[in-house]
């Protein structure tokens, strides 16, 4: 009975840190190293001086990342019998492999016998998927995102109750208005998100023929005015925000992708005031589905990668990003107004250059020159930072 409630069956097998790379697994054979030898690789270590720890105390950690995202075929109430099957069953050797693979050893072929051997241990060896009748809460977000862009994109732009859409009936997609309230929530109380203090910000402008850079101050480089300000990842066209990079490279990089100029103004750009950022560049790792503590988080934090990785995918710019961009410009809107705490901003990958974007919700009334800063100035322009450059890269579409 002990075996079956661990999951295994007890080996005399052992093995040493070079098997795994997740922390939680090396973990579990650093606080069990006892023996001289590893029964997968040629390390030697002696008695004063092991190298390897027991199987048995790996497989205690394993079982929890398989119990994770798998059950016990016959347990779980899914019909097995041949031609009565609600779902897929996996054999033992296929959950091994895809925990080794994906979890365990990620980046790399696990080895052979310790994938052998840990199959063979297994006291079960019929599996379906622990959340094998409904979406796990990781799906149910990115359902939900995916069903919000098709409905701003191709149905509704204007947010009336009843256009926003209720939630499915079975639970696997939620109501556009819930969608962001858990977003919000996650950002929220994610330290490592929010808050975040804004940076210096690099922001340029492209120009046909050679400028002289003493000609430009923060009306020319800072956010255009309204009637001027075209649609952009983050606003629609008319409503002016203040686009800038953490770094010049990116800068250039990102206004070079919109034009066939061959010339760039440059200004590096200070806070005035604090401004508080939403920052989506160091997003906390995913934790290890072998960590029982992190189970819950586990699903939000692996959306959140994917979610970070959508909202910046690069755009075509042949006219479609009017529609494209739309998704985001909502999402845009709903931090602006409707975020649990103030947030002044956002700063996210740059899909063009090796630094960050960031979005700072001011407009050109909020951007000021040295020595004519006002009550309500949130960046200012250094003046002696104002350079041109030569862009000689190409368009990228």
């Amino acid at each position: 009975m002990a075996a079956e409630a661990r999951g295994y069956w007890a080996t005399d097998r052992t093995v040493c840190l070079a098997h795994v790379d997740d922390s939680v697994l090396k973990a579990a054979i650093a606080d069990h190293l006892s023996e001289p030898n590893c029964s997968y690789c040629e390390i030697v270590g002696d008695d004063s001086n092991p190298v390897a720890a027991p199987l048995d105390d790996l497989l205690d950690v394993f079982m929890v990342g398989v119990r994770h995202l798998y059950e016990e075929a016959e347990a779980s109430g899914v019909p097995i019998q041949p031609g009565r099957q609600v779902t897929t069953v996996y054999d033992a050797d296929d959950v091994v492999w895809e925990v080794l693979e994906e979890h365990a050893t990620t980046g790399r072929t696990p080895d052979d016998g310790l994938a052998s051997d840990i199959t063979a241990a297994l006291t079960t060896q019929s599996w379906v998927r622990r959340d094998w009748q409904r979406l796990t809460p990781d799906q149910v977000l990115q359902y939900s995102w995916d069903s919000f862009k098709e409905l701003v994109k191709y149905s509704t732009r204007f947010f009336f109750t009843g256009a926003l859409g209720d939630a499915s009936a079975d639970g696997e997609r939620l109501s556009v208005l819930e969608f962001f309230r858990q977003l919000a929530a996650v950002l929220s109380q994610t330290p490592e998100i929010f808050p975040q203090p804004c940076p210096r910000l690099f922001r340029g402008r492209m120009t046909a023929t050679d400028p002289d850079p003493s000609d430009y101050d923060a009306a020319k480089l800072g956010p255009p005015p309204p009637q001027r300000a075209a649609a952009n990842r983050m606003s629609p066209a008319g409503i002016s925000m203040f686009y800038g990079a953490t770094d010049l490279d990116t800068a250039v990089a990102e206004i070079g992708a919109h034009s066939s100029y061959g010339y760039a103004v440059t200004g590096e750009f200070t806070t005035a005031r604090e401004v508080r950022l939403i920052d989506l560049t160091k997003l906390p790792a995913i934790p290890s589905i072998f960590d029982e503590q992190s189970f819950r988080s586990y699903y939000t934090i692996s959306f959140l990668h994917n979610f970070v990785r959508d909202l910046t995918l690069p755009v075509d710019l042949d006219g479609r990003e009017h529609i494209d961009y739309v998704p985001t410009q909502v999402f845009t809107e709903y931090l602006k107004y409707s975020f649990p705490a103030r947030v002044d901003g956002l700063m996210f990958p740059s899909a063009q250059g090796p630094g960050a974007n960031v979005v700072v919700f001011y407009g050109p009334e909020f951007c000021a020159d040295e020595g004519d800063v006002g009550d309500y100035t949130r960046l200012i322009l250094i003046r002696a930072s104002v350079t041109k450059h030569r862009v000689t890269t190409v368009i990228k579409r």
